[in-house]
């Protein structure tokens, strides 16, 4: 169900938002870093109601979108921050343009930067819990969108039809996902498979050197340079006691309830395209990390030095 709340929003006070979050430290000249103090009011956008700024030291015009994603574009400071809300909750690209009363193409185009940018900002450094689960899901994620001779046997039904590991040539990706016991921080990687060295690569990357490790039985962990503690699903198995003191402290449930949230994030999207999933689960990493947006997430997210 729709619910437009755009005329809702006051303009003045969504673009007061907008300058805290884009330009934190202030706005200036994209080109010499000249305050907009040193700028001389150019004119204002009849569309977007926004302020263009003649800098005085190099003469280059620029306005409060400059050096972002948002740049070059005429949309009101209202429908970029309903823009900005829809992508971090995970809103539908068709909703968002029939709420925002602009184009479904024009939305997926903002959308796909911003998650590009996404990609390029998550955190690439090792979570500081001793004890981390680690565990992956397969997404059903063919070429949604592209064209296929034959239509009798598109991608994601193959995909859905296959048992077992999922790969990403085969319609089914993998995200690997190891969070933090303690910290409750999470990482969300999409791979092409799951094998030893993939599985390795990312423990070793998002792990403390001396950190447990609780994994399932899958061998494709038999190979990570951690201390291990295993719980075997296929025996049956969900949770154990391995030291006695009561608490069954073995199992993988933490990062297993991660994988709700994915799905449910990814859901009203209807299906995606393999070759962008990866920038959805940047964005929903993001989403369970933070809880709230931040001046610091925002002002990194809509840079266009990322793209």
């Amino acid at each position: 169900m729709d619910f437009p709340i755009q005329s809702l929003i006051d303009e003045e006070q969504a673009e007061a938002w907008v300058l805290n979050h884009f330009h934190p430290e202030g706005l200036y000249c994209p080109k010499c870093q000249a305050s907009v103090s040193e700028a001389r009011h150019f004119r204002k956008t009849a569309t977007s109601g926004l302020q263009v700024y003649r800098c005085k030291h190099c003469h280059s015009i620029y306005n409060l979108y400059s050096g972002t994603v948002f740049a070059h574009t005429q949309f009101r400071p209202s429908q970029v921050v309903l823009l900005l809300r829809g992508v971090c909750q995970g809103v539908s690209s068709s909703q968002l343009a029939r709420e925002l009363e602009i184009s479904r193409q024009t939305v997926l185009s903002i959308r796909r930067k911003l998650q590009a940018s996404a990609e390029a900002i998550q955190p690439k450094d090792a979570l500081p819990d001793a004890e981390v689960e680690t565990d992956e899901m397969f997404q059903n994620a063919g070429e949604k969108g592209d064209k296929h001779g034959d239509p009798s046997d598109p991608p994601r039904h193959r995909g859905n039809k296959r048992r077992g590991h999922g790969t990403y040539d085969k319609d089914r990706p993998p995200i690997v996902g190891t969070k933090g016991r303690e910290s409750l921080l999470l990482r969300l990687r999409l791979v092409h498979r799951t094998d030893a060295l993939t599985l390795s690569a990312h423990v070793d990357q998002f792990t403390l050197p001396t950190a447990i490790v609780y994994t399932d039985g899958w061998r494709g962990y038999n190979r990570i340079q951690r201390t291990r503690e295993i719980v075997f699903h296929k025996n049956g198995e969900w949770a154990r006691d391995a030291d006695g003191d009561g608490l069954y402290e073995v199992h993988t449930n933490t990062i297993e309830g991660v994988w709700t949230t994915v799905r449910n994030f990814l859901r009203p999207f209807r299906g995606v395209h393999k070759k962008f999933l990866s920038g959805y689960i940047a964005i929903c990493e993001f989403a369970m990390n933070l809880k709230s947006v931040s001046v610091d997430f925002i002002s990194k997210l809509v840079k266009s030095t990322y793209l």
